[in-house]
C-alpha cells in the first residue's frame, strides 16, 4: 500500500528505532494510548501489544482495512475519523493514565499539538515531528524559531525523551529528518485554554512590540500587561521572541489575579 502525499504520509520501517519509541513512552504497560495516524501499524502493534489499551484514530480508508485485518486484540480500537473533529471528552472520559502517540504529518502538527495540550487528561505527548519542528518546539527566546509554540510547549509540558530518526528511517523516504520528542504535563494552577489565547496575542504581529500585538488582536487585558512591564522595570518596546517561556506563565499569572 503506497503512501498518500496529501495525507503526509511516511511509513515507519526502522525496527531498532520503533523498539527505541516504544521503550521511550512514559508507564505504557499501565496506559491507554490514543495514537492518531497509526499508517499501517508500525507503532500500533508493538504498542498493542505493551499497553494496557489502545484507541487508534485514522482517517485513510485504506489504512483502517489493513488495521482491521492485521490487529484482533482486545485492548485495540480503531475509529475511523479526522482527529481534528473528535471530541476528547467523548472519547476518554472513562480512561486513566492516558498518553498521546502519533507520527504526525507536517501539514497538521500544530493543530493536532495545540488540540492535544489542551486536554488535560493526556499525561504525556510522545510525537515525531519534522526536524525543524523539534527545533521550534525547543528555540530559544531571541532567535527567529522562537515562537507560540514554543512559548506554548514550554509552558505546558517538561521534555523527557529525545530520538533523532533520519529520513532513511521511512518509506517513502521523506526529504528531511525527523524526530521523536516525549513530552510530559506539567502541573500548572492557570487556565489553558487562556493562556494560549494570550500567547497567540503575543505573537500576532512578530515584528511589532509585544504590547502593540496584544493591542492589534483586541487582547482585553493590554493595560495590565502594560504596567507589570513597568512594575519590573521590563522595556516597553520589547518583543515576544525576546521575552522567556516562564516570564509569559509569569506575566499571564499576575494579569488574571
Amino acid at each position: 500500500m503506497e503512501a498518500k502525499k496529501h495525507l503526509g504520509q511516511n511509513f515507519l520501517i526502522d525496527k531498532n528505532k520503533i523498539k527505541s519509541i516504544i521503550e521511550s513512552i512514559p508507564n505504557i504497560k499501565n496506559s491507554t494510548i490514543v495514537e492518531v495516524g497509526p499508517g499501517r501499524g508500525a507503532l500500533t502493534k508493538p504498542l498493542v501489544e505493551s499497553a494496557k489499551k489502545v484507541i487508534a484514530i485514522e482517517i485513510d480508508k485504506d489504512m483502517i482495512n489493513i488495521l482491521k485485518e492485521e490487529i484482533n486484540d482486545d485492548n485495540f480500537i480503531l475509529i475511523d475519523e479526522d482527529v481534528l473533529k473528535i471530541e476528547w471528552e467523548d472519547l476518554i472520559k472513562e480512561e486513566s493514565n492516558i498518553q498521546f502517540v502519533s507520527n504526525l504529518p507536517y501539514y497538521i502538527s500544530t493543530k493536532i499539538i495545540f488540540k492535544v495540550a489542551l486536554e488535560e487528561k493526556f499525561e504525556s505527548l510522545s510525537i515525531m515531528l519534522q526536524k525543524e519542528l523539534v527545533d521550534r518546539i525547543f528555540a530559544k527566546n531571541n532567535t527567529k524559531q522562537f515562537g507560540r509554540l514554543t512559548v506554548a510547549i514550554g509552558s505546558l509540558f517538561e521534555l523527557e525523551n529525545k530520538i533523532n530518526v533520519p529520513a532513511g528511517c521511512f518509506n517513502p523516504k521523506p526529504k528531511v529528518d525527523s524526530g521523536f520528542i516525549v513530552l510530559s504535563r506539567k502541573k500548572i494552577d492557570f487556565n489553558i485554554e487562556e493562556y494560549l489565547i494570550f500567547i497567540k496575542c503575543c505573537f500576532a504581529t512578530k515584528r511589532k512590540t509585544i504590547l502593540n500585538s496584544l493591542k492589534i488582536s483586541g487582547f482585553s487585558k493590554t493595560l495590565e500587561v502594560k504596567k507589570y512591564f513597568e512594575d519590573n522595570n521590563i522595556k516597553l518596546n520589547i518583543r515576544a521572541e525576546e521575552i522567556k517561556i516562564n516570564d509569559f506563565v509569569n506575566i499571564f499569572k499576575k494579569i488574571n489575579l
